[in-house]
């Protein structure tokens, strides 16, 4: 027996240990408690794909349906199993497939034992749930259609860091399946990468394009939905959706720098310490690379793999530069500009960047605690005491409070899960309710049908445009504004008096309202939840309109 034939059973045990320890920190980092907030969003409209009777009349709900792929992965789950069974069952295959591509994305890079535990801790602490990057993006957290796209994605970058240029096409055609812009933008990066490789090591066009092929027929499932959103519909309608899409509902996404001042000093303060820490390591790596005893303790022993990812980081960097470009020059034009801004342009750097400091981070301290020199070895803990701080203190603050992420804007979260509860308990099944603005949750704990909410933006031209007039029209700004300068928002039905209440009860066929329980409605009231007076924070009503529903349940 060879010493490699010995040491392969080891090598397998370790690899599935390490496996193991990666799901372990995308379960620690993402595992909040069900709903997370998109949660809400994705899986009550899986739900509604496959079962037209859950929510009749539900504008969002109602609206076109974009991730097929999800929905008939996982959404026909719900026909079966309640939504926090199937929002633990898709969790965890996501973290699994993401811990699989993590794995084989940083061993294709950094040959050293548990490099690639090291790098996932980093880079979940790094993307930091998408709260305080750039674009706000984030990879693991609850399930939703992207969460297996970058799971794909991992896959193909792999291959491409491996040079392997007939496969990455494929795993990101994979992942356009289920998100399109997430697999469109590895495609665009990953053909430049190609592009500027060294003539003489750059495969030939002719043995990318079987690849290419069968990338852009898979792509095509989760294209062809996005493109119908807009079949049919007047251009200028088009154009109005856009701008409201890009500037009203998510600027922190697609408009950052439309955001306010101190927001986006913070958000370009981020991305240039990162863009700092990214240049630091690929300046070590590059004044090192070529030495055959840093290749050893490092782990680099590829370093053309390493300068494939760095070149990918690069060039993703070089999109959002770009997208920075398209809104200053199109500011005063944002009807053109929305209609470049909705492609999401800062998508991919707020992935790539914590991607590629976590995975030459990750070599960073092996060729520390290996050089020999007691000073490396001293400061060379110091990305593992970040990591482990950053999981101790989600770790903390879920032991603290585990309440599910979707309901951590709500005012007294127990009394409002009591009230929706009753509602799903007691009210008819086509009932259709007005809400408070951060009321996402709603139809997951109530199971039923809402007039509209912040969140539930349709993603059809016609249903944004819809959406935007809702909400104007159920939380209204007034003139006034407070102490932080912002104008103030009538953001619950309670604050817009009972005239104001039936009007929009008639307009928009709600038959009840759930709002909170003071300033008082004068509508019948079904149901009220306990308030303890010294609590100093409001219950939930439910009030009968007198509205008949309009939409029967099939």
């Amino acid at each position: 027996m060879t010493a490699s034939e010995h040491n392969a059973p080891v090598n397998s045990r370790r690899q599935w240990f390490e496996f193991t320890l990666v799901l372990l920190i995308f379960f620690i980092d993402g595992g909040a408690a069900v709903p997370h907030v998109n949660e809400t969003h994705y899986l009550t409209k899986a739900k509604h794909y496959w079962d037209a009777s859950y929510c009749p009349g539900d504008l969002f709900l109602d609206s076109a349906d974009p991730h097929l792929a999800f929905y008939w992965t996982l959404g026909w789950l719900t026909k079966f199993l309640p939504l926090t069974a199937v929002a633990w069952i898709g969790r965890i295959a996501a973290w699994a497939l993401l811990a699989a591509g993590w794995q084989r994305l940083s061993t294709s890079i950094v040959n050293v034992p548990w490099a690639s535990v090291l790098g996932a801790a980093l880079w979940v602490a790094l993307l930091r749930d998408g709260n305080r990057n750039f674009a706000g993006e984030w990879v693991v957290g609850g399930v939703e259609a992207k969460c297996y796209a970058y799971g794909l994605f991992l896959f193909g970058m792999a291959a491409l860091v491996r040079g392997d240029w007939r496969r990455p096409w494929i795993w990101f055609g994979a992942a356009s399946v289920f998100h399109v812009l997430v697999g469109a933008w590895a495609v665009l990066t990953a053909l430049a990468t190609w592009i500027i490789e060294p003539r003489a090591e750059r495969t030939p066009l002719l043995k990318l394009l079987p690849g290419l092929v069968v990338g852009g027929l898979l792509s095509l499932i989760g294209l062809l939905p996005s493109l119908a959103l807009e079949r049919g519909t007047d251009p200028a309608l088009n154009a109005e959706a856009a701008q409201i899409y890009v500037y009203d509902r998510l600027p922190h996404h697609l408009a950052p720098l439309s955001l306010p001042a101190a927001e986006v000093q913070w958000r370009l303060t981020w991305l240039g310490g990162m863009v700092v820490a990214f240049v630091s390591l690929w300046v070590w790596w590059r004044r090192h690379a070529s030495d055959a005893a840093f290749q050893a303790i490092s782990g680099i022993d590829s370093p053309a793999a390493a300068r494939r990812l760095i070149r990918f980081t690069m060039l993703a960097l070089a999109f959002a530069v770009a997208g920075l470009v398209i809104e200053l020059s199109l500011d005063h034009d944002r009807l053109a500009a929305a209609r470049l801004l909705r492609y999401y342009w800062f998508r991919q750097i707020d992935v790539a960047l914590p991607l590629a400091i976590a995975i030459l981070g990750s070599a960073w301290v092996a060729a520390m605690l290996r050089n020999g020199k007691r000073f490396s070895q001293i400061v060379a803990p110091a990305p593992l005491l970040f990591a482990v701080w950053f999981l101790g203190s989600i770790t903390y603050a879920r032991w603290q409070s585990n309440l599910p992420p979707a309901v951590l804007q709500v005012e007294n979260a127990a009394a409002w899960q009591a009230a929706c509860q009753w509602i799903d308990e007691h009210t008819p099944a086509d009932a259709k309710f007005l809400i408070p603005r951060w009321g996402h949750s709603f139809k997951w704990y109530a199971s039923r049908a809402d007039v509209g909410s912040n969140k539930d933006v349709p993603q059809d031209a016609a249903g944004v445009v819809e959406w935007r007039a809702r909400m104007r029209e159920l939380y209204p700004n007034l003139d006034s504004v407070d102490e932080r300068d912002r104008k103030i928002m009538l953001d619950s039905p309670e604050l817009l008096g009972t005239p104001r209440v039936r009007e929009l009860a008639e307009k928009y066929d709600a038959t009840h309202v759930i709002a909170r329980s003071y300033p008082p409605l004068d509508l019948p009231i079904v149901f009220a939840t306990p308030v303890d007076p010294s609590a100093n924070v409001s219950g939930y009503t439910v009030y009968e309109t007198g509205v008949e529903p309009k939409t029967a349940a099939p």
